[in-house]
């Protein structure tokens, strides 16, 4: 097993434990959104996780009763709901600012989570990381030094990881960069960000 499978299974039973912070968990969301090995690793979670709480004696939890007329959303129908502006939009479409280092990126309204953008034949610039970024493709593909990585898969940056991420073929490739708290990331990557107006409109 490598580093990044290790990596990998503990993002997702953090995700399954609910553990995540907002911006990684939509990650995790998006991931097992667009995966298909994804969804069956959550999927294996779920299970295990079921297994466990059925040995376990239940407890009585008080919960407020529903509005009049109200009822229960399903978890995929609040799942798809919350994920369709990353999973529906035009991502193309959406107001890019291009950063200090010419990489254009796009905040979004969740702290510490971003969209970035690599046109084909594109390169972000050579960087180190100071702490951990999970990213998940969202459209099109981008190669490092560590692999190739395609729409639905994740890719983790430790700290002390240095690589220059790149667009591979002949679509633009977005991703979707959850960053945790913590040390700034070290290179030029930290300076993603700068130059979004307050006002825009994110989603």
């Amino acid at each position: 097993m490598t580093p990044q499978d290790n990596a990998y299974a503990a993002f997702m039973l953090d995700h399954a434990a609910g553990r995540l912070l907002p911006a990684e968990s939509v990650v995790a969301d998006l991931h097992t959104a667009l995966s298909p090995e994804g969804r069956r690793y959550a999927v294996m979670l779920d299970s295990a996780g079921g297994a466990l709480l059925e040995s376990v004696e239940p407890e009585l939890i008080a919960v407020g009763p529903l509005s009049p007329g109200e009822q229960e959303a399903p978890a995929a129908m609040i799942s798809s709901s919350w994920l369709a502006p990353y999973l529906d939009a035009d991502l193309l479409a959406l107001r890019w600012r291009r950063d200090i280092v010419g990489v254009p990126t796009y905040r979004t309204s969740i702290p510490m989570l971003r969209l970035l953008r690599l046109d084909p034949g594109e390169r972000a610039p050579v960087h180190s990381h100071g702490r951990r970024d999970v990213t998940v493709v969202l459209k099109g593909a981008f190669a490092d030094e560590n692999g190739l990585y395609q729409k639905g898969d994740l890719a983790f940056a430790m700290p002390g990881l240095r690589h220059q991420p790149r667009a591979v073929g002949v679509e633009p490739c977005v991703c979707m960069v959850a960053t945790e708290g913590g040390r700034p990331v070290r290179g030029l990557l930290g300076l993603f960000g700068v130059g979004v107006s307050k006002s825009e409109k994110r989603i």
